[in-house]
Parts: structure tokens; C-alpha cells; sequence
């Protein structure tokens, strides 16, 4: 279960990925309930959400230009400098006293456009890190560390509200940036392949280049398509949370923590069940598959109730099927590619995976504001399970990919 965490440059990069992702989801608490606070409208909770992942729509794609370009670890520590002076900036405002709604949607924007150019880089290193033949592994313990975060920043970051105040989170996701910066400062790619020196006047083209191959692969191009659909239509359960905590299940931000924390023990067994094992394509596709199908159902439970310890349990099976289809995805996509692509591929999946959150986001929030939020679930997870049945009804080769191991050799780019 734990054979990456044997690289010792490996562990330095969950280490402080972890530590990051701790006070990220400390401030994920604090933001929902601030905005919840200063306005007390769920539409305004989805278009900051909107702010701060829309530039990855339009930029991510770029973010994987860099990635191919440039030394990722370069990459990697230049958004850790940037990040500590626009959530530090936020932390300032908050404690004085002087944040307004504006500054949020400001400063989120520019937290995502960090995050939409660096992502591939993140996401494209960790083969560079380990290897393929620990592909999987490090991937599915990446994706534990994140979510054994989603247990530990949402209770810390409750209690921290609750005694120190909103800007005490900002504060320590600020300081957390650093952490990684450190830890980034001493890793050592060392199966990082040959990059060939391209003009700018290329990046036009080879963004082509990796759309034209995602577009002629069986396998990659329907998985991605399923990601896209899960994105806009189910995604916006986590933006929705502050509203069903506060207007809908009558909790305060202790309460509201435990919401996030039962999703995060869902996703962290996903992520350890995914660490022991080896699939073949075919059968990481299964579980894709039956993971989309079960978080549109865990989200329609949890929209209709009104118990805490039901819309709990509900919340872990959307983690569990969350972190299935997105952790078995991102390795069936990463073991497919050429690693002269890769990180212009893995802007495509980030594109998809997080990209078009802000439209759900917003769609989201219209709809819960419309009618109500319950109802802004429920359809979008309708509209999952729809879409999804006829996308794999006009690529029915993604079932098909029989006998291929994770570990493969990648097809050439064409």
C-alpha cells in the first residue's frame, strides 16, 4: 500500500502537499461560512466559488504549455511564492475588519489563475517523482493525503473559527505554502524525460497537438467526457454545503466542518482501497463508471434529507465515489500518454476536472436560488446519469479495453 512513500523525494512531496492541503481546506471552512455570513445568499456562495475556478476554463490548457516547457519543480515553487501574498493579502483584510465581497472575488480569481497554471505541473511530476511502475500507488496515496486533509482541515479549521476567527485559517493556509515550498526546494525528478527546446510561436500548435490526440484515443477521449459531465453537474455539491449546513440542517461552522469531514472519510478508505490495487484499464474503467453512478445517488439521498447522521453518511459515499472515479481516471489517462504530452494532456484533464466547475458552480447556485438547493441537486444528478448513459453509448470502446495493465507502453503521438 505504501511502496512510493519508499522514495524519499516522494515523501517530501506528499509531506508538504499535505501540510498545503490542510490549510486549504481550513480556508475552503472559512470562505463558505464568510461569504454565508456577509450575505446570506446562495447564489453569491456560488459565484465566488465561479471567481476562483474560472480561470482554470481558460487557462489551464496554457498551465500545460508550461509544464512541457519549463521544469515543473520550477514551476511548482514559483505559485508558492504568489500564493503566500494573495491569501496573506485576504488574511489582513479579515482581520481588520475591512473585507468586502469584492476582495474575495478579486483575490479568488487570482488564487485561480495560480492554480490553473501550475495544476499540470502538479499533477504531471509525480510520474517524474516515482516512475511508472509506481504510477498507481502514488497517485491513490496522493489522493489519500487529500483527503485524510479533508478530515483534519475541516475540524481544525471549525474549532479555529469558533476561537481564533475567520482570519486565523487564512493565516495558516498562507504559512502553509511555505511549507511546501521547503519541501519542493530539496526533491530531485529523477525520471523526468528530455525536454526539447520549442519558440513561442508553438504553443498554438502543440496545445493542437495534445487535443488532436485526446480526441483519437478510444479510451482517454470518453473518459474525459465523463469527468467533464461529472464536473458541471455534480461537482457543485461542495459548493452548496455552507447552505445546507446553515438554512437547511440548522448547524453552526462546527457543524458545517462535520459535513466535510464525513466526505473526507469516504474519499480516504477510496483512496487506500485504490493503493492495493493493480487493474487493468478495463477494470479501472468499471469502477469509474460504477463511482459516477453512485455519487449521483449519494447526492440525491443527501439532498433530500433533513437528519444529520443520513446527509453524513450520504456525504462519505460522495467521497468514496468522488475520489474512485477521479483517482482511477487520472492514472488510466497518466499511464496512457506519452511523456512528451503529458503535461499538455494532463491540462486537458484538468481542464475538465476543474475547469468547469465555475459553470456548475453557477448553474448551481441559479438554480438553488430558483427553486431551492435540494432541487439543484437532485437535477444535477439526473442530468449526471443521462448524459453519462449516452456517452457510453456512442463509445462503447472504453469497455472494450480489455487486458490493458496501467503500466503499459504509450501509443505514439500521431
Amino acid at each position: 500500500m505504501f511502496t512510493a512513500l519508499h522514495n524519499p523525494d516522494y515523501r517530501m512531496f506528499f509531506g508538504g502537499a499535505m501540510v498545503t492541503n490542510i490549510g486549504m481546506w481550513m480556508q475552503q471552512v472559512a470562505q463558505g461560512w464568510l461569504v454565508v455570513s456577509l450575505t446570506d445568499s446562495e447564489f453569491l456562495v456560488g459565484l465566488v466559488a465561479f471567481c476562483a475556478m474560472i480561470p482554470t476554463l481558460f487557462l489551464s490548457l496554457f498551465g500545460g504549455v508550461l509544464a512541457d516547457r519549463l521544469p515543473k519543480k520550477r514551476v511548482l515553487l514559483a505559485s508558492q511564492v504568489i500564493s503566500v501574498g494573495l491569501i496573506g493579502s485576504l488574511a489582513v483584510l479579515i482581520h481588520t475588519g475591512n473585507i468586502e465581497l469584492w476582495h474575495l472575488m478579486l483575490i479568488s480569481a487570482g488564487s485561480g489563475t495560480v492554480l490553473a497554471l501550475t495544476a499540470p505541473s502538479f499533477q504531471a511530476i509525480v510520474p517524474e517523482i516515482v516512475g511508472r511502475p509506481n504510477l498507481m500507488n502514488a497517485i491513490a496515496l496522493n489522493s489519500a493525503q487529500f483527503n485524510l486533509t479533508r478530515i483534519i482541515g475541516p475540524t481544525v479549521g471549525g474549532l479555529m473559527i469558533k476561537f481564533l476567527g475567520v482570519a486565523a485559517a487564512y493565516y495558516f493556509n498562507a504559512a502553509s505554502y511555505l511549507v511546501f515550498f521547503l519541501a519542493m526546494l530539496f526533491i530531485r525528478p529523477k525520471h523526468a524525460a528530455v525536454r526539447k527546446q520549442s519558440s513561442p510561436e508553438g504553443v498554438v500548435r502543440s496545445l493542437g497537438v495534445a487535443i488532436s490526440y485526446v480526441r483519437a484515443h478510444a479510451v482517454i477521449r470518453p473518459v474525459l467526457l465523463l469527468a467533464m459531465v461529472q464536473t458541471i453537474f455534480l461537482f457543485p455539491y461542495g459548493t452548496l454545503l455552507p447552505v445546507f449546513a446553515k438554512n437547511v440542517l440548522g448547524l453552526e461552522a462546527s457543524g458545517f466542518s462535520l459535513l466535510l469531514v464525513s466526505a473526507g472519510v469516504g474519499a480516504l478508505l477510496a483512496s487506500l482501497m485504490l493503493a492495493r490495487r493493480r487493474d487493468s484499464v478495463q477494470t479501472g474503467v468499471r469502477w469509474m463508471l460504477w463511482a459516477q453512478v453512485g455519487f449521483a445517488l449519494a447526492a440525491t439521498l443527501f439532498a433530500s434529507s433533513r437528519y444529520l447522521p443520513l446527509s453524513m453518511l450520504a456525504l462519505a459515499f460522495i467521497g468514496w465515489s468522488l475520489v474512485t472515479f477521479m483517482a482511477t481516471g487520472n492514472t488510466v489517462v497518466q499511464a496512457l500518454v506519452p511523456d512528451e504530452i503529458r503535461g499538455r494532456v494532463m491540462s486537458v484533464w484538468m481542464l475538465v476536472g476543474l475547469g468547469f466547475i465555475p459553470l456548475g458552480s453557477l448553474q448551481a447556485g441559479a438554480v438553488a436560488s430558483l427553486v431551492s438547493p435540494s432541487f439543484a441537486l437532485i437535477y444535477g444528478a439526473a442530468a449526471t446519469l443521462i448524459i453519462s448513459g449516452i456517452i457510453l453509448r456512442r463509445n462503447r470502446a472504453l469497455l472494450e479495453a480489455e487486458r490493458a495493465s496501467f503500466i503499459v507502453e504509450p501509443v505514439p503521438v500521431g
